[in-house]
């Protein structure tokens, strides 16, 4: 439910507001069940890499590049996570193996990965590269700790019945498969036969696209635990001192990819215990002036081109602008209620940051507290501008769930 309430969140239009503390779900989550929280166990987990020749070696530089990227909110170790790393295509590259205790530290397996050649073999012998990390890495993993085995690829293999046995058997073995599909031509039966569950299924059309599911992917791979009962801080931070949240975005100038990271950010603030009082909205843009036109609309060509030309700035400031008015009683605002923003920038896009600072200067006069968060890829000179004029960033640097939490943190020191 919580996924389907950040889509919505997004789609709606100019401003959307939901109350988390109407929810029935989350009130059932709340009190009567078990919450459950994400948790960075000690786990050994496996990549199992396709370099064949369709791969292209500059989509085999993504893969890697984000293996190391997934990795990266992990704290290696001997006695905390450990990975290993096998490429294949028509054989498996023994040579290329990184096991578990090849690497003890983050940086040397980074630079390791990063070093990882692609073989452009002739064939996709999946079934043979599982079939190797099940005999060769696996029993090598640390005996009660979780054990996952992520296969990314981008085509079908040359035996499909080899493949799905060779993954019955990695999942008799106790190892937990997840396949990630990338191309239109990816067999999606096979990669459920692969993973044995469609949940443990991840397709996307081209590698530049894996980053975006960076999060989603740790999600799904994350261990479920219990959680203690919500400490007296906790508590008061969403009793005590409720607070009407914003978040502001253009999703038209970050496109998918960073639209993606926001919408996790935002489901991650949604899954803490702290936000259960919180009350939520997005300012993420004016569906009539982005939509299109018709024939008649206009009659010149300059009529047109002045039209288009619209299309071609950021809205961000805008969307800044209307926070001072989003907050009232008539959009949701709950009286005495804290105000709080928080404001995306990623991407490249085309914004005035001295308008985006005056924005939001004249927001916080109005009693709203403003926070700045990087979606990804953005100039680290304007965070640092941002820093300088008194307002809260959260850099980019980790994963869509670090920086959310951070923001929870840092809001319940705040109130």
């Amino acid at each position: 439910m919580l996924f389907k309430v950040a889509v919505a969140l997004l789609f709606v239009g100019a401003i959307t507001a939901y109350d988390l503390g109407h929810s029935e779900e989350l009130a059932k989550r709340k009190v009567g069940g078990p919450n459950y929280v994400c948790y960075q166990h000690p786990l050994d987990i496996v990549f199992v890499l396709d370099a064949s020749s369709s791969i292209w070696a500059q989509n085999f530089t993504k893969a890697i590049a984000f293996v190391n990227s997934f990795i990266s909110p992990y704290e290696i170790g001997p006695n905390k996570v450990r990975v290993a790393i096998e490429t294949y295509a028509d054989r498996v590259y023994t040579e290329d193996v990184i096991q578990f205790n090849d690497f003890v530290t983050s940086e040397t397996l980074h630079k390791k990965i990063s070093g990882l050649k692609w073989h452009h073999g002739s064939r996709t012998e999946t079934g043979m590269g599982i079939g190797y990390m099940t005999d060769h890495i696996m029993p090598n993993a640390r005996s009660g700790l979780p054990k996952i085995c992520i296969v990314i690829t981008d085509g079908k293999s040359q035996e499909s019945e080899k493949t799905a046995s060779e993954a019955r058997r990695a999942r008799q073995a106790g190892i937990d498969m997840f396949a990630i599909g990338v191309s239109r031509a990816v067999n999606e039966s096979e990669l459920q036969a692969i993973a044995g569950d469609p949940d443990r299924v991840i397709i996307v059309e081209t590698y530049s696209e894996l980053e975006a599911i960076k999060d989603k992917l740790s999600g799904k791979t994350c261990k479920k635990i219990p959680t203690p009962p919500p400490t007296q801080a906790a508590e008061e931070c969403g009793i005590d001192k409720p607070t009407d949240i914003y978040y502001v975005f253009d999703p038209a100038y970050l496109g998918i990819e960073l639209v993606n990271r926001v919408t996790q950010f935002i489901i991650h603030t949604l899954n803490a215990r702290e936000f259960f009082h919180m009350r939520v909205g997005v300012i993420s843009g004016s569906c009539p002036s982005d939509a299109g036109f018709n024939l008649k609309k206009y009659t010149s060509l300059a009529e047109v081109q002045h039209r288009l030309e619209s299309y071609d700035h950021a809205k961000l400031t805008t969307l800044i602008g209307s926070l001072r008015s989003a907050y009232s009683r008539r959009e949701g605002g709950r009286n005495g209620a804290s105000r709080v923003a928080v404001i995306f920038i990623g991407g490249q896009s085309k914004i005035d940051l001295m308008q985006v600072i005056q924005k939001a200067k004249a927001a916080r006069r109005a009693g709203i507290k403003v926070y700045f968060a990087d979606a990804g890829n953005a100039n680290s000179r304007i965070f640092d501008a941002l820093s300088e004029m008194g307002f809260t960033v959260f850099r980019r640097g980790t994963s869509a769930r670090i920086q959310a939490n951070t923001f929870v943190d840092e809001l319940c020191r705040e109130y």
